[in-house]
């Protein structure tokens, strides 16, 4: 029994090893390539959020899309900074619409982390992460990477 604990202990530290050398190595086009894949499935999720809520104002009659975009613009998603003049109907709308793009938003976060956490893992997805932010050639090969996966016909 304590000899398969050992040999199993063993077989986990060469992994972890092996893995940490690897990523001393950089970024892999594979790291890239997953990255491109999780951030254009947060995209598919989060674009279609406002059409959602122009959705949503064009179904009622009690307000129309530019004071729902004036209610935003003050309340900035936090109902309790809602303007002094809006009504309670716009109150109770706005805090329908803002709790469904809330939950949408945290869809897209929940779809990101599961997939950075199980697919790329979270110290790779973090690293590629950093270096596509700071732009330069990373930012443009996953670019190219998410233009070619949008442009190919399942």
């Amino acid at each position: 029994m304590m000899k398969n604990l050992t040999k199993a202990v063993l077989v986990c530290l060469m992994v972890t090893l092996t893995s940490t050398a690897v990523r001393a190595q950089g970024i892999t086009d594979q790291d890239m390539k997953d990255y491109a894949i999780i951030m254009l499935a947060q995209k598919a999720i989060t674009d279609k959020i406002s059409p959602y809520v122009n959705d949503l104002i064009e179904k009622q009659d009690g307000i129309d899309g530019n004071r729902y975009a004036e209610l935003d613009a003050a309340a900035k998603g936090d109902i309790s900074k809602l303007p002094a003049d809006a009504t309670d109907f716009e109150k109770q709308f706005y805090g329908i619409v803002q709790k469904r793009v809330k939950d949408r938003t945290d869809a897209a976060g929940v779809v990101v982390n599961s997939l950075a956490k199980y697919s790329l893992g979270a110290s790779a997805y973090n690293a590629v992460k950093k270096a596509y932010a700071s732009g330069g050639d990373t930012k443009s090969k996953i670019d190219a990477m998410m233009a070619q996966l949008v442009s190919e016909k399942p």
